[in-house]
């Protein structure tokens, strides 16, 4: 049920069709409205004026609401000589409440402002046609500034709207958050979200589906158009290098910052055991050059005086090696 404050007026609207559901104007119209004290107030279409808004649609300004509670208005009409009737209700409220909640603005929301054209300017003068307004709230995530974004792309882009440059970083960020589901964790991958959404809004712009020529030398985006021969710049050659761009810094994203530029995803190095701190790294071979055996020693392994662990060996040096390497000469 429609509520209205006390004193209001209320547009009480109706639409009248015929057997076939098709919109028809009707006549003899009749309304009765019943107040909450019981009281009925009747309007025809002889002695009232009921607003023809459209084919079959009518509405009524009712004033008489100086009574809070629930009223109901019956509309009695005549479609093709047949009577027909309709009743719906309203309530009227008195009073009021108190609360300290206030509508705030949110983020990644677009505020619309409509100027009427009744608003008089102060010479008494107004505006031929409404007129609208309108701007974008705080976007979040929002990982590179406009600034940047016009540094990279180049003179082409000065004729954007700032906004449009503003969303496109919007939806490159949301995208860079999809890769790992997280927020920058250092500064590494602060700066890698930043280049990744810098190169991958460039490429948005450049591919929005707002106008060309079919050949990749000509872009509409707006009221901007952009020829490779007035700025000598190469759309198809300028989108595989920001897409290079963006891929490499993509794959850095996906590191969340722990590989640099040109580095693999994969590890540089592995040893193995590598990752248990209590792992040995060294197989404790004996000092070869106190310690000799015989062979074979491949699998074997053996315990010198006074150590308390086996070890593996090499094989016995020639006496022929060891007094070449005495005498500092080797053979």
């Amino acid at each position: 049920m429609k509520c209205f404050s006390l004193n209001s007026s209320v547009k009480l609207r109706v639409l009248f069709y015929n057997d076939c559901k098709e919109a028809t104007n009707v006549t003899n119209i009749v309304l009765t409205v019943t107040k909450p004290d019981g009281s009925t107030v009747t309007y025809d279409d002889v002695q009232h004026t009921f607003t023809n808004v459209d084919t079959g649609y009518y509405y009524y300004a009712f004033t008489n609401t100086d009574i809070a509670g629930t009223y109901k208005h019956l509309w009695n009409v005549l479609v093709d000589g047949v009577a027909v009737s309709k009743e719906d209700t309203f309530e009227i409220k008195s009073g009021g409440s108190a609360d300290f909640e206030f509508v705030e603005l949110v983020k990644n929301e677009l505020i619309i402002i409509e100027l009427l054209n009744s608003i008089k300017g102060t010479d008494g003068s107004k505006m031929v046609h409404n007129q609208y307004l309108s701007f974008s709230t705080e976007y979040d995530p929002f990982y590179c500034s406009v600034d940047m974004l016009l540094m990279e792309l180049g003179p082409w882009a000065e004729g954007i709207p700032e906004d449009t440059l503003a969303l496109a970083i919007h939806w490159s960020s949301i995208e860079a958050d999809y890769i790992t589901c997280k927020k920058p964790v250092n500064d590494r991958h602060a700066y890698a979200l930043t280049r990744f959404v810098m190169y991958d809004a460039a490429i948005r712009l450049l591919t929005m589906p707002v106008g060309g020529n079919g050949n990749g030398s000509k872009k509409e985006l707006g009221d901007l158009l952009i020829q490779s021969g007035a700025l000598d710049i190469q759309i198809k050659d300028l989108l595989v290098e920001l897409k290079l761009e963006r891929d490499e810094w993509w794959r850095i994203v996906n590191a969340g910052g722990t590989i640099v530029a040109g580095q693999g995803l994969g590890p540089s190095f592995a040893t193995k055991g590598g990752s248990i701190e209590t792992a040995k790294i060294s197989r404790e071979w004996h000092d070869p050059w106190n310690t000799y055996y015989t062979q074979p020693s491949a699998n074997s392994k053996y315990r010198k005086a006074g150590e308390s662990k086996y070890k593996s060996g090499f094989t016995r040096w020639s006496e022929h090696y060891i007094s070449s390497v005495t005498k500092g000469t080797r053979k």
